[in-house]
Formats: C-alpha cells, structure tokens, sequence
C-alpha cells in the first residue's frame, strides 16, 4: 500500500510538473503575449501593450501580466493583470479569458489614484464583482456589469466611507475620454452610470456629509443628478456638470440649499462671529479647475440666498443712526437692531466678490435696502443703504431727527457699512440726511402755508 501511495504522488508530481512546463510554454511565451495584446486590443478599442507574462496553474490555469499600458500615449498603467484560462488555452491558438483580476491599475494623468479589480468575462460583457478605487483620501468600493467591454458601457452601484470631491473631479477627468475632434483619431464610444453614497465627503477644507448622486459619464462630460448632501448644518440639493474636454474641467453647480448656519459658513472665509442665523436660497455657478483652490477662485455666477432669524452681534445699526442726529427723547435699547428676521439678496460673484443690488433687512426696530459688495476672501464689506427706524424706535428719537429726516411717520436716513464682517462699521451720510432733511422741512412748510391759506378761506366764507 505504501508503495502504490509513493507511485501515486510520483505520477502526481510529474503531471504538475509537466502542466507547469506546458503552461509556462503555451502561456508564457512571446506569441501568447502578442496575441493578449490583440484580443485585449480589438475589446477594449485601445491599443494595449503588455511588459512580461507569468504563467500559473494554481488555484487555476492564469498568466499574469506584467507593467500594463492601455492608449496611445497610455491612459491607463496597470501593474499586475491575472487573467485566468481554460485548459484549452494549453493547446489552442487562442486564450480563452474567463476572469480578470486587476492590482494597482492607475490613469497616466492621475498617478496618486490606484484601484483594483475583479471580474469575470463573458464575450463582450464584463461583470465585476468588485472594483476598489483608492485615492490619497478617497475609498470607493463599487460593483456593478459593463454590458459593453468595447463601448464601456454599463452600470455600477458604489459606496464609500471618505472621498475627496478634487479627487473625484480628477478621476472623471483621467478616465473619461476626449470628444471628438481632440484628436485625429475617433473617439472612444463610452456611457458609464454609477449610483453614488459617501458618508463624508472632503472639498478643500469644508466636509460633506451623506452625499448621494447619480454620476452619468460620457465623452468629455461628466454629470451628477439629484445630488444631495449636507453640509454647515444644512442640506443642499442640486445638480453639477463637469465638462473634462480641456485640461481645466468646466464645472457647473446648480441647486438649491436649506438651512445652512451661517455662523459656520463665515468661519470658512475667516470671518467669524460677523453674521448668525439660517441661509437658504438658489444658486447657480460655473468654475474651471480639477482642484477646490482653482475652483473656489474662479467661480462666478448668481446667488439668491436669504439668512433668516439672525443676529449681527458686532453692528447695533440703532444706536448708531438715534444717537448720530443728538441724545433721543427716549433710550434707544442696548442692542436694538442686531437682531433681524431676513436678510438676503440677488447677488453676482465674480472674481472673489460677492454684489447686489437689492440688498434688504428686515427687523422689528429696523429696515434697510440698498447695495453692496462683500469680499469672500477677507470679509471686506462696502454697502451703502437706506435705513429706517420702525415707529416706535422713531418715536424714541430726537425731535430734530423726527422732524427733518422722517417719512411716511418713520425715519429713513442714508448710512454707509464698511471695514470686514468680522469688525464692521457703520457712518450716517450726514450730507445726504441734510439734503433729505431740508427737503422734508420744505415739503412741511409748503403744506403748512397751504393749509393755513384753506383755513382763511373757510374762515372768510
């Protein structure tokens, strides 16, 4: 028994052996790569270029590629490709591939981003079971079928724990190819969707949070529908397209956001403390660059953003106006007019400068409307605007205020903000106030003598 046991194992070795050796010739050699190259070539619409091959027999009949390049010049570097065979291939003249495994695949213009992958082939259709993509931030675990190898097209569902959104932008850019007319040869047919989840999502140094999106990927553009996300306390929801046909992708943001607290939001420009409240509105934004920096400088659009139940706790626009015109009848209340229940606009950006000139404030001691400009970068803030006391806060004032500067039973005087948000000031436009001033004390003498006449009139008939 124990003699036939040896005999056995002998036989066994010899087979392995001579399966390795046939493999390692069949597999391994120069026409098995060129014609990898060819089959992989005609599937993939690209010319591909293979540096080494390995053979391998266990746990199945595989080759192991080696320092793989995909497109000329190469879009794609893959260190290590295994694709496993049939035992077919042993013999025959040509490879039967059954699944791919790849290791530190890469786009050739985004060398920080890696992924590896496993699938399985069958004809032109790509099932993949897993799909890794890594990047210095960024984890994406996807799955999903390529119903079309040649045309890359098909459908992924992917989730990740942390993701960088310059990184993302990247990404699409490096894999996503050129239009037609970017180069004389015709473009590479490609529809790609992916259903997106993020729990937290960086974008320079402001984080997202349970973002999800449909990313819709063709030649030179990339979208991302029903995009949602929270963010600064509050939820933004929306849409951006990135057009990938230059080197600087165009990106384009529309949407609409709810509840953002602005406290938050002003820390980001190194404002803090200047505004509190709630913002909502609508934008609409278009910038170029793969990176949050390149982006946020070059945005430009419109924002139609109102803050409400808010507070302007270094800017008592009351006291200022009351106390400008001499001592009032009444005490003006410490901090009347820091606290306001809108205040909002139409504003452009451009430039790093926000304008508007609809600005508005509404409050129970105080309304302003005018126009202004706010630098997001510093914070610096020029604004000139009409304000006006409410009734009872005009009733508190000087009797020279009452009298020269009212309208419609309130008073309404011309002020100027300036300095930062974060250390604002406020200045009465005394020579616009004089000139408002005497035209009210006209306009009262003027319809006192016009009365007086009636009077005698009345009085004489």
């Amino acid at each position: 028994m124990k003699r036939w046991l040896l005999v056995i194992a002998a036989l066994l070795l010899v087979v392995v052996a001579g399966g390795y050796f046939v493999a390692r010739s069949a597999l391994a050699s120069e026409l098995a790569r060129r014609q990898l190259e060819q089959q992989l070539s005609a599937q993939l619409g690209q010319p591909v270029r293979i540096g080494s091959l390995a053979a391998k027999i266990f746990p199945g009949i595989a080759v192991d590629l080696g320092d793989v390049s995909i497109g000329d010049p190469a879009a794609l570097r893959i260190d290590r490709i295994r694709i496993f065979t049939g035992i077919r291939a042993l013999f025959g003249d040509t490879i039967d591939i059954r699944r791919i495994d790849v290791a530190n695949g890469r786009p050739g213009d985004a060398a920080p981003v890696a992924f590896d992958l496993a699938a399985s082939v069958l004809g032109d259709r790509l099932d993949v079971e897993s799909l890794v993509l890594r990047g210095p931030t960024t984890r994406v675990e996807a799955k999903g079928t390529l119903t079309s190898i040649a045309n890359l097209q098909g459908e992924f569902d992917a989730e990740s724990k942390a993701m960088d959104l310059s990184e993302l932008i990247a990404i699409a850019a490096a894999l996503s190819p050129k239009s037609a007319g970017s180069s004389k040869k015709s473009a590479t047919p490609m529809h790609l969707v992916l259903r997106l989840k993020a729990a937290t999502v960086r974008f320079d140094q402001d984080q997202l949070r349970d973002l999800s999106a449909t990313i819709d990927t063709v030649p030179g553009r990339v979208v991302l529908n029903d995009l949602a996300a929270g963010l600064f306390g509050g939820t933004f929801k929306g849409k951006l397209e990135a057009d990938t046909r230059t080197a600087a992708p165009v990106v384009r943001l529309t949407g609409a956001m709810t509840g953002l607290d602005v406290a938050e939001l002003l820390k980001r420009t190194g404002s803090a403390g200047g505004v509190t409240g709630r913002l909502a509105g609508r934008l609409a934004l278009v910038a170029e660059g793969s990176d949050a920096a390149s982006l946020t400088h070059s945005a430009r659009g419109t924002i139609d953003a109102t803050i409400s139940n808010g507070t302007l706790p270094r800017l008592d626009v009351v006291r200022t106006v009351v106390l400008a015109f001499g001592k009032p009848s009444g005490e003006a209340p410490e901090g009347s007019g820091t606290a306001f229940d809108t205040l909002g606009g139409t504003f452009a950006l451009a430039a790093g400068t926000l304008r508007s000139e609809n600005l508005s404030l509404r409050s129970r001691d105080v309304d302003t409307d005018g126009r202004g400009a706010l630098k997001v970068a510093s914070g610096a803030v020029d604004a000139r605007a009409d304000v006006t006391l409410s009734k009872e806060l005009t009733a508190q004032a000087g009797t020279d205020l009452r009298r020269y500067a009212q309208q419609d039973g309130r008073v309404v005087v011309p002020a100027t903000l300036g300095g930062t948000l974060g250390q604002p000031s406020v200045s009465i436009d005394v020579v616009a106030a004089a000139r408002r001033a005497f035209g009210n004390e006209v306009k009262r003498r003027v319809g006192d003598f016009i009365g007086g006449l009636f009077k005698k009139k009345k009085g004489g008939g």
